[in-house]
């Protein structure tokens, strides 16, 4: 590496307003926490001229490597090796020094470290994927306030003559304003991450609270969006709608509130008068959740009202058929129907996992939609994590 290497000149004043003016625009209407993260890092490493960058968010006493970019490393690499890891915020590494600290970083050669630094450069990515950082520059995302709330690194400068070169100043290249706009921004989605969290916790307790009179404990829910989860993803909905249907699956038995304890934990068959009562769960849910415009409980109640309806048309409320039933109603279905199957009821033994299996391939393209049944199948390993259960000991077929 060269003593001087050649620097790019500093971007026109003019010109770096206006960058940052359509930078700033642009975050404020991304509605995608991932996306707003991937932008941030995206028009930095632009800015700098850099080869990868990363990007860290402080939560309590950890740092979470929550973003990544590599043009020599390809990302499906850099997330398997790194993604959602989180460390411990001290100042012992490079990302922890500046996140307490608040200071910028710019280091010229990682290699010459000096022995006496207060900190230690991570080289386990470097040694796990051969990619090596040379040139680092790390700026603290601080609020107006002062408060750190993540921590951009931005790896490798590309120089003029296209090679790997120390960073500019920070200042020179526009960096600092764009981490100012990039903290206000990840401090009011780390918010809304809050704010959902806890508003999802509460539609967790009150799903529980049908799900503890019919089953053991609460853990039906959970399981259920797992697998829906699952399912979607495989199906390739984006992840906004994986995400809507994990969160609107745990309230697929709403309904059941209203029905009594002496029909929904009969311990034997119901008669028909009965049934009919517990087949009423259905509209019972999708009126207790109304017509909302929330698109999280307008999921739910659809899910409410149809995850009972059959690809053949038998089932209920309504007696869909096919693609008619809407296909989070499709996904839940498959999802409950397996549960039930392999879960103890007041009113039957947990199925063995072979037996269950044996009844959802039989039901394909009748009870459930054929290529969700298949896809269940093809992932079969994942769901069973959830239930802590070995696909190896089952031939799928």
């Amino acid at each position: 590496m060269p003593d001087n290497p050649p620097a790019l000149p500093p971007p026109h004043a003019a010109e770096l307003l206006d960058s940052l003016l359509q930078i700033g625009v642009s975050l404020s209407v991304v509605p995608d926490r991932r996306r707003m993260l991937d932008m941030i890092l995206s028009e930095s490493r632009r800015l700098a001229r850099a080869e990868a960058g990363s990007l860290y968010v402080v939560e309590g006493n950890r740092l979470r490597f929550v973003a990544a970019q590599n043009d020599k490393v390809d990302v499906h690499r850099i997330t398997q090796v790194l993604l959602g890891k989180q460390m411990p915020l001290t100042r012992d590494s490079l990302v922890g020094f500046v996140a307490t600290t608040g200071q910028v970083l710019n280091i010229p050669d990682a290699d010459a470290l000096a022995e006496d630094a207060p900190f230690r450069i991570n080289r386990t990515f470097d040694s796990e994927t051969g990619y090596r950082a040379e040139s680092l520059l790390a700026v603290p995302l601080r609020r107006p306030d002062g408060e750190c709330v993540g921590v951009l690194q931005l790896i490798n400068h590309i120089g003029q003559d296209g090679g790997r070169a120390p960073f500019p100043p920070a200042e020179q290249i526009g960096i600092l304003p764009l981490a100012s706009m990039a903290a206000v921004t990840v401090h009011n989605a780390l918010l809304q991450e809050q704010l959902k969290q806890a508003y999802l916790d509460t539609v967790y307790r009150l799903s529980v609270v049908v799900e503890y009179r019919d089953n053991a404990t609460g853990d039906h829910i959970r399981r259920i969006s797992r697998t829906s989860g699952i399912l979607a993803r495989g199906l390739g909905l984006d992840d906004a709608e994986v995400e809507l249907i994990e969160c609107a699956s745990p309230m697929h038995d709403i309904g059941k509130v209203c029905i009594p304890d002496a029909i929904l934990l009969k311990p034997g068959p119901l008669d028909p008068d009965e049934r009919q009562i517990v087949e009423s769960h259905t509209i019972i849910g999708a009126e207790i959740l109304g017509r909302p415009q929330n698109p999280l409980i307008a999921a739910a109640r659809e899910i409410a009202l149809s995850h009972h309806e059959r690809w053949d048309g038998a089932g209920y409320p309504n007696h869909l058929a096919g693609a008619d039933i809407p296909l989070m109603g499709r996904i839940v279905g498959l999802a409950d129907v397996f549960d039930a199957l392999i879960s103890k009821r007041c009113y039957k033994a947990p199925f063995t996992l072979e037996h269950a299996l044996e009844v959802i391939r039989g039901d394909r393209g009748k009870h459930f939609d054929p290529e969700v049944t298949d896809l269940f199948l093809a992932t079969l390993d994942q769901t069973l994590k959830t239930y802590d259960l070995d696909a190896a000991v089952v031939l799928v077929h």
